[in-house]
């Protein structure tokens, strides 16, 4: 039995991603008290075994070696394509919630003052959406290179492009194994880094593809500061219903190279370590105010909708929060929110508002 213990609680620590020091805070013992029990010189006393199944989300049999450990959860593999096949439409549709035209214009003409021609490359560009956005504001002659794995993506963005007059370019290549065969004055990531296992790698090559002078531009969030900026109908004054922390989920998360959920604001770091200079940020200042009862807002509101339905659904359920470090209490009140959220998007009296939260962060050599 007392082998049992100490390899059910290591183990079930350890697929959570869980340090012992961590356990120890939620079981508001000593981290040695932890380490003790793992190793078998002491058990937990029985007190302590519902608190510990409710941590892991599982029954006290299994805590106990009674019941088989469930297998170690599959951790998202978000820099490859079968998640973003399955996803595309949503995250075509989450760009265009987010983007701010009138801003993008803004830095590109007053701040970054591209007023001269300028060769674009696009790590992971999808279906082209930034070249759209930059060719239009940047002087005739620009051109557009994008870098894309997904066949499907690039048949989308020739499509695109194919009618207009830009000069454009696509390569199918792992961002990791492009080499550069040129070098560029803008190189571009949108969404890019937060998703990628080996960001300082991936720096580095975008780095070798820059011109002397060029800028290196880098978009992305910090979904900390993103939920900050976001209320709903349903956080009343009294008895609301207020969204719970979901930073150690995130923590979790970013630990199993997921995603990294505060990369907008690191980037200058990354940035830096890198070694570009001249590191300036700027944050978008659109925010998002769903009403449906405002006609004039009817498409972002659909847009607004579409994402949330679908960011609330959770289809994995009470297992996509257990996998993640939660304790089954915790997930189920997870779970509950976003249904409630849900809900509340499907009712007649549905209003949100949300910044977008949008980093834009770039350097030169």
């Amino acid at each position: 039995m007392e082998r049992q213990i100490k390899i059910s609680i290591k183990e079930l620590r350890r697929q959570r991603g869980m340090t012992q020091k961590e356990l120890a805070e939620k079981m508001q013992v000593s981290f040695q008290t932890i380490s003790k029990w793992e190793n078998g010189i002491n058990m937990p006393d029985i007190i302590h075994l519902p608190k510990l199944a409710g941590i892991f989300g599982v029954s006290t049999d299994v805590i106990l070696g009674l019941e088989p450990l469930a297998e170690k959860p599959d951790w998202r593999k978000l820099d490859g394509a079968d998640y973003w096949n399955e996803n595309r439409e949503l995250y075509r549709i989450w760009k265009s919630l987010y983007w701010n035209e009138d801003y993008f214009s803004f830095l590109v003409r007053e701040v970054w003052k591209l007023d001269r021609p300028v060769d674009i490359l696009d790590f992971g560009c999808g279906f082209g959406f930034l070249g759209s956005r930059f060719l239009p504001l940047v002087p005739e002659g620009s051109s557009y290179t994008g870098i894309e794995l997904d066949s499907d993506e690039l048949a989308r963005a020739e499509k695109f492009f194919q009618s207009t007059s830009y000069q454009y370019r696509f390569i199918k290549e792992d961002v990791y194994a492009y080499q550069p065969e040129k070098r560029y004055d803008v190189v571009v990531a949108l969404y890019l880094l937060s998703y990628v296992r080996h960001p300082e790698q991936l720096l580095e090559k975008m780095k070798a593809s820059l011109k002397p002078g060029g800028m290196l531009l880098l978009i992305d969030v910090n979904m900390e500061a993103e939920q900050a900026g976001y209320f709903s109908g349903l956080e009343k004054e009294e008895n609301g219903c207020r969204r719970p922390d979901f930073t150690g989920i995130w923590e979790n998360e970013a630990a199993h190279c997921e995603r990294d959920y505060r990369m907008g604001t690191k980037l200058p770091y990354l940035l830096k370590k890198c070694g570009m200079k001249n590191i300036e940020a700027r944050i978008s200042d659109k925010v998002i105010v769903y009403d449906p009862d405002d006609e004039t807002k009817k498409e972002m509101n659909e847009i607004f909708r579409y994402v949330y339905e679908h960011e609330y659904s959770y289809k994995e359920g009470i297992g996509y929060f257990l996998a993640r470090g939660a304790g089954y209490q915790e997930a189920c009140s997870y779970l509950d929110y976003y249904r409630k959220t849900k809900d509340y998007f499907d009712s007649a009296e549905a209003f949100a508002v949300k910044t977008s939260g949008l980093y834009f962060v770039y350097a030169g050599l």
